[in-house]
C-alpha cells in the first residue's frame, strides 16, 4: 500500500528565531493588507503571486509538547480562513501569521474530519481570494503557497502543473484502519509538512484547491481537495454566521473507482458501500448507485458532497438511485451527525 503524508502533521518542540505566538504590533508597510477581494487583470504571474500572499496565513496550534505548523487562506470573505482539519486537530491557542509579519488569533467554527477541512474565524479581517469558476485542466500551471517545515518559511511559493484529477487515496489510520479521500487534484508543485491547508492557485490568482497530502515514497506527487467543497460550506457560514453540516449516512466510491473493484456500472454516480442513519432508514444499501440529490446531478463523491452542503439538517430532499439497473426515487431527511 502506498503511504501518504498529511502535510500539516509537523510538530515542533522548539521555537525558531523570529517566531512567536504573541500578538505582533509592528507591520510591514510594504504589504497591502487593506481588506478587499484580490483580483487580477492583465497581470504578470510575478504580480499575481506577490498579491495573493496577503490572503494566505501561517497557522500554529499549541500542544502539551510543542506546537504544529500549517497554512490557510481567506476565501470569499476576509473574516474566515479555510484550512485542513488535521492542521488544528486537538490543538489550542490557534495563531495566524499574516503576510505583513503581524500575528493574530483564531477560533475553529466548523470542521469535518472526514473531508479534512476546517474553517477558522480570524481576529483580524484580511484580504481574500476567490475560487476558480471553471474546471481546471490537466497540464494547467498551478502554484502552492504555504508554510513548509517551519514558520521561518511562511508564504513560500512553488510551481507545478495539474497531473491528474479525481484521484482516490487510501489513507492508513491508526485507529480505524483505512479511510479514503476521493476526487482529489494531483499536482507536482513541491509541498512539504506545513503546507497543509494552504491554497493551490492558478495563474489568475484564483484558488483551485486546498493542499492536503503528498506521497511518502516519491517526489512531485501532491494532492489538493477541490475548492468547490470548501467554498460551498464557507458560503453558508458567511450567510448565516454558522453552519451545521447535514448528514445522509452514505459511504461510497466514485463509479469509476467501483469499476476498478469489479463492479460493472452503466452510469456515473456514487456506488454505495455501506449506509447508516438517514440512508439506511430509507433502505439504500450496498450496490445502489446514487445519481441525483435534490436538483443536483451526481457523477462522483465531489458532486454529492457539494450538493449535500447546499441543504440543512432536517431538510427532506429528493434522491434518485439505480438498483439492479432500475431507477428508484425516494425522499431522504437529512440529520445531524
Amino acid at each position: 500500500m502506498k503511504k501518504f503524508i498529511k502535510l500539516g502533521m509537523l510538530s515542533l518542540t522548539l521555537f525558531l528565531a523570529g517566531c512567536t505566538t504573541t500578538e505582533a504590533k509592528i507591520s510591514d508597510p510594504n504589504v497591502n493588507m487593506n481588506v478587499r477581494n484580490i483580483a487580477f487583470e492583465n497581470s504578470s504571474i510575478v504580480e499575481v503571486l506577490d498579491g495573493v500572499k496577503s490572503a494566505v496565513v501561517g497557522i500554529s496550534a499549541d500542544y502539551n509538547d510543542g506546537y504544529s505548523v500549517g497554512s490557510g487562506v481567506a476565501l470569499n470573505n476576509g473574516n474566515y480562513v479555510l484550512t485542513n482539519y488535521h492542521v488544528i486537530e486537538g490543538g489550542k491557542n490557534l495563531t495566524l501569521y499574516f503576510a505583513d509579519k503581524t500575528t493574530g488569533k483564531a477560533n475553529s467554527i466548523w470542521y469535518d474530519k472526514g473531508l479534512d477541512l476546517a474553517i477558522l474565524k480570524s481576529s483580524r479581517e484580511i484580504p481574500y481570494l476567490s475560487a476558480i469558476k471553471e474546471n481546471i485542466n490537466i497540464g494547467e500551471d498551478v502554484y502552492a503557497i504555504g508554510t513548509p517545515l517551519t514558520l521561518q518559511f511562511k508564504h513560500s511559493v512553488t510551481k507545478g502543473i495539474v497531473s491528474a484529477k479525481d484521484r482516490v487515496l487510501e489513507i492508513e489510520s491508526s485507529s480505524k484502519g483505512s479511510t479514503f479521500q476521493q476526487s482529489l487534484i494531483q499536482h507536482d508543485a513541491s509541498i512539504n509538512p506545513g503546507n497543509s491547508g494552504g491554497p493551490l492557485i492558478n495563474s489568475q490568482g484564483r484558488v483551485v484547491g486546498i493542499n492536503t497530502y503528498k506521497t511518502a515514497e516519491g517526489e512531485g506527487i501532491g494532492f489538493a481537495i477541490p475548492i468547490k467543497v470548501g467554498e460551498s460550506i464557507l458560503n453558508r457560514i458567511i450567510e448565516n454566521n454558522s453552519y451545521i453540516s447535514p448528514y445522509m449516512g452514505v459511504f461510497g466510491f466514485d463509479s469509476e473507482i467501483a469499476e476498478v473493484y469489479g463492479e460493472q456500472l452503466s452510469m456515473e454516480g456514487v456506488y454505495v458501500i455501506s449506509t447508516t442513519g438517514p440512508a439506511f432508514d430509507i433502505g439504500i444499501k450496498k450496490g445502489d448507485l446514487i445519481i441525483k440529490l435534490g436538483d443536483y446531478d451526481i457523477h462522483n463523491m465531489l458532486d454529492l458532497r457539494v450538493a449535500l452542503f447546499n441543504f440543512d439538517v432536517d431538510d427532506e430532499v429528493d434522491i434518485q438511485y439505480l438498483r439492479d439497473g432500475e431507477l428508484v426515487s425516494d425522499k431522504i431527511t437529512l440529520s445531524k451527525r
